[in-house]
């Protein structure tokens, strides 16, 4: 409200101010000098000097180019510093690295595996074979009783008959022992 008064009061008193347009001056400067400065711009391209000003910084450019990329050659000399492809290059050995160390673990796992279940198996093989000579002993320990019986009994046996020829002819044999057989014994 306070602003519509202000206008009308402006309005009133006929103290009108116009502003100019800045975007119509603009233009027309610029039409007005564009003409002027292409001719300035035309004629200082196609002068020898302006040709003599690029080719001093042509040149200046192209020594300090060269003097930056030798102190870069020489910093990188002393104090190396890894490139894109020094990078890539470890990145794939690390990768190989990798596959190598994936492939030792399978290969170590299915080996352990494999040496397990041999030691499982040659531990079952002990077991039988401790069952088995037990039983060999107990077969050979009863074979000798057997063995040992048949020998008394032999024995025995020999002695009687030795005892009864010597009561017969006591004058004319002299008694001998029987010899013992061993493969005798041990098939009967």
């Amino acid at each position: 409200m306070p602003e519509e008064k202000a206008k009308q009061e402006q309005a009133e008193t006929g103290n009108n101010v116009s502003m100019p347009d800045i975007v119509e001056l603009w233009k027309e400067l610029y039409f007005n000098a564009e003409e002027s400065w292409a001719t300035a711009t035309r004629e200082l391209i196609a002068s020898k000097s302006f040709i003599q000003v690029l080719d001093q910084i042509r040149d200046q450019y192209l020594s300090f180019h060269k003097v930056s990329q030798q102190n870069m050659d020489q910093y990188l000399e002393v104090n190396p510093l890894p490139s894109k492809k020094d990078i890539a290059r470890i990145a794939e050995l690390v990768i190989g690295l990798e596959d190598k160390v994936d492939d030792f673990d399978l290969h170590f796992s299915d080996n352990i595996t494999r040496i397990t279940s041999s030691m499982i198996k040659l531990v079952e093989f002990q077991e039988f074979m401790k069952q088995e000579i037990a039983e060999l002993k107990e077969q050979t320990a009863s074979l000798n009783k057997k063995l040992d019986t048949i020998n008394k009994k032999l024995n025995t046996k020999t002695r009687s008959q030795a005892s009864t020829k010597e009561g017969k002819s006591e004058d004319d044999n002299p008694v001998s022992k029987p010899k013992k057989n061993k493969k005798k014994d041990s098939e009967s």
